[in-house]
């Protein structure tokens, strides 16, 4: 075990899979998977991406019970704001959602002049070695 794995939902007592799959599918209706940049001119992606398909539903609401408490929500889009928008950055994201919500479409966003796409994995490790003086 991992030195936080005992921290993951997964390692409680009362963890079951099969019914946290069937609560979070009727909580939250999730059909898309939007993955774009964090870039601020990006932010409005996943309503442009609602606006396209049509069928799609974001932010939507929070479904509250009768003592406040969040319960559910109708959003059937999920986010995933990733530098340069890349689908790798992502992956566990897609893998969690793809189980867990039975998520049916992925889109990937990229727009112009995304600074965060010239950073390569072995530039970013060696510009932070060379500018704070530590191995990442």
């Amino acid at each position: 075990m991992g030195k936080f794995d005992r921290y993951a939902f997964s390692a409680q007592p009362s963890f079951d899979e099969e019914q946290i799959r069937k609560a979070f599918a009727k909580a939250v209706p999730l059909k898309t998977l939007v993955i774009y940049c964090y870039d601020p001119r990006a932010t409005e992606i996943p309503n442009a991406v609602s606006k396209l398909f049509g069928d799609e539903t974001f932010p939507g609401d929070i479904v509250l019970d009768d003592s406040g408490n969040r319960l559910a929500s109708t959003t059937t889009i999920f986010p995933v704001i990733v530098a340069g928008g890349r689908a790798v950055d992502a992956l566990r994201s897609i893998t969690v959602a793809q189980h867990l919500f039975g998520i049916r479409k992925i889109v990937v966003v990229h727009h112009s002049h995304c600074g965060a796409t010239s950073f390569t994995a072995d530039g970013i490790i060696e510009a932070y070695q060379r500018e704070h003086h530590v191995d990442i």
